[in-house]
């Protein structure tokens, strides 16, 4: 029988149907967890070592800045770590490979308190005129008070709160479908679309049209979905990141890996549930309509050329790490 070459014989000799294609990172399903450092490793490492530094900043007024520092140095130190750790059972790669994630909400915590001490001027003016500039109105001032029916409210309302299961149920499934491989991807690309907005709200931050008391607003009544609503925002909410609408950058960042990795029905379904998302980020007044826009076009170009680079990049690196002796 004569050898075969390419990545169909690769296919075959690792139990993957022919026609799948090859997960990134050079990684196959079923691995053990080596001491890889991939390049999404780089950017929390990255973004921690930034946030370091602005701590800092802040050690002369704030008590606990140096402690704060500290942790965020201690962390920007993983891939080092990751580069020295033994090998460890696959059931222990989930950790491994959402670390980032968990991260995400962390730094999400962080980014109100920081921008309160940080003191830096706010840029909702230059927004709201933004806003005009290209809608003509603020349509968040307007869109609620011409539609104030409570079947109307909780069908909006609900698209606002579907951003919070599109950001855990289609990563569970792709992670489960696709493999740990495919799941890298995934990581990647949240964590690009989220730590990229968590830098500018830092360097730009805006407060958004709730913090404007000229918002004349109707009396909407309270249902289930706008209650569930306006207690996720007082729990979680962190002011100063309202341009670009990271729930828009990050649902329509679920609907373009839905387009790469999920099948195509579930891909429409994805896109239609972050466009319901990004109309209810404006009818629920949480954002102006040019956050909303703006969110979609950030994840352009995040997607479409820097996350297949450092995929390339990644890959390529396990693909030399792997490569047999001649």
């Amino acid at each position: 029988m004569g050898r075969c070459a390419g990545s169909g014989c690769f296919a075959l000799n690792h139990g993957m149907r022919p026609e799948e294609p090859m997960v990134p990172w050079g990684m196959h399903r079923g691995d053990a967890l080596d001491a890889a450092v991939y390049p999404v490793d780089w950017i929390v490492a990255s973004y921690n070592a930034i946030l370091a530094i602005v701590w800092l900043g802040l050690v002369s007024r704030v008590a606990g800045a140096p402690w704060i520092a500290l942790a965020h140095a201690a962390a920007a130190g993983i891939p080092w770590l990751l580069r020295r750790i033994p090998p460890v059972p696959p059931r222990a790669r989930a950790l491994r490979d959402s670390y980032p994630l968990i991260g995400l909400a962390l730094f999400w915590a962080e980014l109100g308190p920081l921008q309160a001490l940080l003191g830096t001027k706010p840029h909702d003016l230059f927004v709201q005129r933004l806003d005009i500039a290209v809608f003509g109105v603020h349509w968040q001032e307007i869109w609620m008070n011409a539609m104030p029916d409570r079947w109307i409210s909780e069908a909006m309302h609900f698209a606002y709160f579907l951003y919070y299961l599109l950001l855990v149920i289609p990563p569970l499934v792709i992670r489960y479908r696709r493999g740990p491989g495919v799941f890298q991807s995934v990581v990647l690309a949240l964590t690009l679309t989220y730590l990229s907005c968590f830098l500018f709200y830092l360097a730009f931050p805006v407060y958004g049209p709730r913090s404007s008391s000229a918002v004349s607003l109707a009396m909407v009544p309270h249902g289930l979905f706008h209650t569930l609503v306006d207690r996720a925002r007082a729990i979680g909410d962190s002011p100063g990141t309202a341009f670009p609408s990271s729930h828009v950058a990050g649902a329509f960042t679920i609907a373009w890996l839905g387009w790469r990795w999920l099948s195509k029905t579930w891909s429409v379904i994805l896109t239609l549930a972050a466009l319901a998302v990004a109309l209810a980020t404006v009818y629920t007044r949480n954002h102006y309509a040019i956050d909303a826009l703006v969110g979609l076009l950030w994840i352009v170009p995040l997607q479409g050329l820097l996350a297949p680079t450092l995929e390339r990049l990644g890959s390529g690196r396990r693909t030399t790490m792997r490569a047999p002796a001649p």
